[in-house]
């Protein structure tokens, strides 16, 4: 095979491996921009989330995991109405994944 028919075949197979990464979500933007106004940037519950769990918390990270936090964050929990209309499942495992991130 010449080189000319390999390049654009090696630039889409390279762009094809990318494309899963340039489509995942930003879980930080996401909570900055759909969670921090109640939960803190930091993780911290502001006053309107009062009774709201720290997610910088070592013993709420204990038992904390991706799938309860999508839950919580799809069908809602205390005060706080469900997201489940607003985001989809990838975004709220993106945001999920980074709360788990969030150190104290």
């Amino acid at each position: 095979m010449n080189m000319k028919k390999m390049v654009p075949i090696a630039m889409l197979a390279a762009f094809g491996w990318a494309l899963p990464v340039l489509a995942a979500e930003d879980g930080k933007a996401l909570y900055d921009s759909k969670c921090a106004m109640c939960h803190g940037t930091d993780g911290v519950a502001k006053k309107m989330a009062a009774g709201s769990k720290n997610f910088n918390d070592s013993a709420w990270k204990k038992t904390a995991t991706v799938d309860s936090i999508v839950k919580d964050t799809k069908d809602g929990k205390g005060k706080m109405k469900g997201m489940g209309d607003k985001l989809n499942a990838e975004q709220m495992t993106a945001i999920a994944d980074y709360v788990l991130t969030m150190a104290k």
